[in-house]
């Protein structure tokens, strides 16, 4: 039904309480035996349910240091079954740093983790994807029809219509060398996945809001069609608990686990009993095809410098934030970046005797050791890539409705800006004509509005709209004060007839605007 599980408790609540109400008699309030007993079967929970059909998934509670994220696995007390942490974190943050030494546990509780990294088995996940015959299917014939065609000559189709056709798939070597990961032997599966990490805002989203965030490492199987790969229920997802983002290599403590499960896959391989077209059981390796993320996530997640850093590409060796945008794709700085090279570099940062060593190799290189270079075939240079929503709704067009289109509130509230037809040097008041004509500080800026209005463009297709536009321009102006009109018109020195009577401000307004009609501008 796609609810949580504090909303399947609720409906399980629900329905012991609908149960019970339609069981009661007013004339008899106690219930039958038969009853209770139907009352008593419904669990109270839904975790109790999953227990009872075996659908449970194999998760591990870690135990979060609230200062530098580390995580710590539980020991089970043999003679309580209750899991045992640590009292105190012993991790050094950096090579001569002291232990972290922050309290862990709950003191009332010290069983309880005062803060935890609930990790799901990325193999129990594995095993519902090949629990459902369909699935498990599709997930096969992915690697046979990309070899059938691959055979057949056809490695690089004109258009790629699907990651399996791509050329990085088409060319990654399995653990075999020689062989293609998707050339499965025999009833081996082999399974394909993107990899994914984001933090989101848990609060109400603004630009300028609450910065309470939580993170999401996720897994797709790329295996699977198009149009059921990313269904929730056909992913893996592990919460990066908040409310504070990892700093730094701070994250690498979540990605851990899930780097770890992927090493055995690729290393050894796993062996399922049974599954759901292979009764007798199969074995099957995973690895990773990708790292799809934003860019500050996709840097963090590979441990690389920042995009708007020297470093600021992770694919070629274009240097310094002075290049960026350079075109001159002929240049040698613009070969793909070494894996093997990488890798000795991020693990000369990661046995750095000192931190200072640690910034200057990172100064030097942009590169710090993340948990995915234990993967053999780790290549950021190929596997990290920008996914569209962040490329392309997120970026590309919310640039282009923010600062192009100019679609914002502000811009909405802002003043409408008058655009000038030609250019004239007016005459502002001098301190002597502030005095003489006893002019406000109002008085000024209308009297600067005036001279907006003045060389303002006059729109019209023909006369008739020109001049219908002209009557609305003198409205304009007579509605301004007649301090302001009067000094602009003197300034300009218009002749007005005041035939033996006060001047007014429609008078004005008439003049300024015959003098615009006129203006050889």
């Amino acid at each position: 039904m796609g609810v949580s599980r504090r909303m399947g408790d609720l409906l399980l609540g629900l329905l012991t309480t609908l149960l019970r109400a339609a069981f009661t008699d007013p004339k008899k309030p106690e219930l039958t035996v038969r009853q209770q007993s139907i009352l008593a079967q419904i669990p109270r929970t839904l975790d109790t349910a999953l227990k009872k059909f075996h659908l449970e998934t194999q998760i591990t509670t870690y135990a979060v240091c609230p200062s530098c994220h580390s995580i710590y696995p539980p020991v089970i007390d043999t003679e309580s079954d209750n899991p045992q942490y640590p009292q105190k974190c012993t991790n050094l943050p950096f090579p001569d740093s002291e232990i972290c030494g922050t309290k862990l546990l709950d003191s009332d509780d010290r069983s309880k983790p005062l803060k935890t990294f609930v990790y799901h088995s990325f193999h129990d996940f594995l095993a519902g994807l090949l629990a459902r015959p369909d699935l498990e299917q599709a997930m096969d014939n992915a690697c046979d029809v990309r070899m059938t065609s691959i055979r057949n000559g056809d490695v690089s189709p004109a258009y790629v219509a699907d990651i399996f056709e791509g050329e990085y798939v088409s060319t990654f070597e399995g653990p075999e060398p020689g062989h293609l990961f998707i050339d499965r032997p025999g009833t081996e599966g082999r399974y394909l996945f993107a990899l994914n990490f984001d933090f989101f805002t848990t609060e109400r989203k603004t630009i300028r809001g609450a910065d309470a965030s939580c993170g999401i490492i996720s897994a797709a199987c790329v295996n699977l069609p198009l149009n059921i790969r990313y269904k929730p229920e056909n992913m893996y997802i592990a919460i990066v608990p908040g409310p504070e983002h990892p700093s730094l290599t701070e994250l690498n403590h979540y990605v851990r686990p899930l780097v770890d499960d992927m090493s055995v896959s690729w290393e050894r391989g796993v062996k399922y009993s049974q599954t759901a077209n292979y009764p007798e059981g199969r074995e099957t390796r995973s690895a990773v095809a990708c790292g799809v993320c934003d860019l500050p996530g996709g840097r963090q997640f590979s441990a690389t410098a920042n995009f708007n850093s020297h470093h600021y590409c992770t694919r070629c060796h274009c240097y310094h934030v002075e290049t960026r945008g350079r075109t001159d794709t002929d240049s040698p700085d613009w070969r793909p970046k070494d894996p093997v090279d990488q890798r000795q570099k991020a693990e000369a940062w990661r046995d750095a005797p000192s931190r200072a060593e640690q910034e200057r190799l990172f100064t030097d290189h942009g590169l710090r050791w993340s948990p995915l270079w234990i993967l053999p075939y780790w290549d950021p240079a190929r596997m990290l890539v920008v996914d569209t929503m962040h490329c392309l709704f997120e970026g590309l067009a919310q640039y282009h409705f923010r600062e192009v289109l100019k679609l914002t509130k502000t811009e909405a509230e802002a003043a409408e800006e008058v655009s000038a037809a030609f250019i004239f040097e007016f005459s502002i008041p001098t301190d002597n004509d502030i005095i003489a004509q006893r002019l406000e500080a109002s008085d000024i800026k209308e009297i600067i509005k005036i001279h907006q209005l003045l060389v303002a463009v006059v729109e019209g297709a023909n006369n008739a709209e020109v001049s219908t536009n002209l009557q609305k321009f003198t409205k304009r102006l007579e509605g301004k004060h007649l301090k302001p009109l009067q000094f602009v018109s003197k300034s300009l020195q218009l002749q007005i007839d005041s035939v033996g009577k006060r001047i007014t401000k429609c008078q004005y307004a008439e003049a300024l605007v015959a003098w615009v009609s006129s203006c050889p501008f």
